[in-house]
């Protein structure tokens, strides 16, 4: 008898634990909206130290352009970043694809193909240009995951200061007088006098490019962040400022006598000592039966999204869309730019029987939550001020 009780009380409890995890309680969204609304009203607040929204604020006045300038610029580069985390964090899914990598090394062609060999004559002071030949890779385009390009960096003794910062670029093929020459893709400041270190910068996106259209292989350009010298428009004349001058040394690139004193004997000691340091890419791919998998997972999780994430009425949780519009939200005037911004949130009932496949598409759901939540903490606003 005692035992029936018992196997009877140990059933309801499991049956009450079992309704507890498979129900949630109904989601008032209207609600829900207006305590987001009012949270993230307390958040701007904060985050421009201001205990409440000043009052009495009159009409946006036409901001100078030099600020527009200056907002637009802080915009783009926010875009730039967080789009460039999206693209990192998509290449890196899972602990599965980053152990199933294919790696190659592709080396720059040498410049001094000879010990003998004469060293180019044009000397390029503020920068260095460095060129790969990808083509043998043409084939495995679109297995390219992620593509780094290592240079050494050597020290330099003879160098007038002893810290410079050094950007990256990818060359462009020009279109007509007016379209960019070069992209900027990433920037390292350097101890030009300090031992030698390998310098690694990501260049996936360059070098898929370069995979799937040759023609515009142009290299990289490692140059100084801001190299001021004059240029005469009469006769293209670049009148050098030697403060200026690109002082940092790459290995294979640049030649033995521009960082080292000494004889002979001790200059081709030094280049036999970095003959392995040669600048090269290493490009990551998938293995051909990898992406196949990769695809069909990637087919089962739009189509599991499509049905969770994105219908017109949805009660189970997912990224929801929220735009603030700052002045008919939160009633504020006193914002020049921008008008709003989007801070989307994650919401609704969460299933309790979960197959292995929507565990993954959930974890990945909320992942993909916080990250957009960052991005809305980060590109918040640029707030121009009058007076008050």
């Amino acid at each position: 008898m005692h035992y029936c009780v018992l196997s009877a009380f140990l059933l309801l409890h499991l049956v009450a634990v079992a309704l507890s995890l498979s129900t949630c309680s109904t989601l008032d969204m209207d609600q829900f909206m207006r305590k987001r609304i009012e949270a993230i009203r307390g958040q701007i607040l904060s985050k421009l130290k201001l205990t409440s929204p000043p009052e009495d604020y009159p009409e946006p006045e036409e901001v100078p352009p030099e600020v527009i300038s200056i907002y637009n610029s802080t915009r783009d580069l926010l875009q730039e970043k967080a789009s460039r985390r999206a693209a990192a964090c998509e290449r890196e899914r899972s602990d599965e694809e980053y152990y199933a990598k294919e790696v190659y090394k592709i080396d720059m062609p040498p410049f001094f193909p000879s010990e003998n060999a004469i060293p180019p004559t044009f000397y390029r002071p503020y920068f260095r240009i460095v060129r790969f030949d990808v083509s043998a890779m043409e084939k495995n385009a679109s297995n390219l995951v992620k593509a780094e390009f290592r240079v050494f960096r050597l020290q330099n003794p003879k160098a007038r200061v002893p810290e410079q910062r050094i950007e990256l670029y990818q060359i462009l093929k020009s279109k007509d007088l007016t379209s960019p020459t070069q992209r900027y893709i990433d920037s390292k400041v350097v101890k030009t006098r300090a031992e030698g270190e390998w310098l690694s910068f990501d260049v996936t996106d360059a070098v898929h490019e370069w995979l799937h259209h040759k023609d515009r292989n142009l290299g990289f350009k490692i140059s100084l962040h801001c190299p001021c010298c004059t240029f005469v428009p009469s006769n293209n004349y670049i009148i050098p400022n030697k403060s200026e001058e690109l002082e940092a040394r790459f290995a294979g690139i640049d030649g033995t006598s521009t960082y080292t004193s000494g004889d002979q004997k001790t200059i081709k000691s030094t280049r036999k000592k970095n003959s392995g340091k040669t600048p090269h890419l290493l490009l990551m791919l998938l293995p051909s039966y990898r992406l196949e998998s990769q695809q069909s997972n990637r087919r089962k999780k739009r189509a599991l999204d499509a049905a969770y994430c994105f219908r017109n009425v949805q009660d189970n949780c997912c990224l929801r869309p929220l735009y603030i519009d700052f002045k008919r939200d939160l009633g504020w005037k006193w914002i020049h730019e921008p008008k709003g911004y989007n801070a989307n949130f994650c919401a609704g009932a969460c299933p309790y029987l979960w197959s292995s496949d929507t565990q993954h598409s959930r974890v990945n759901i909320w992942l993909t939550c916080l990250f957009y939540s960052w991005v809305a903490n980060v590109y918040l606003l640029i707030v121009f001020l009058n007076e008050f």
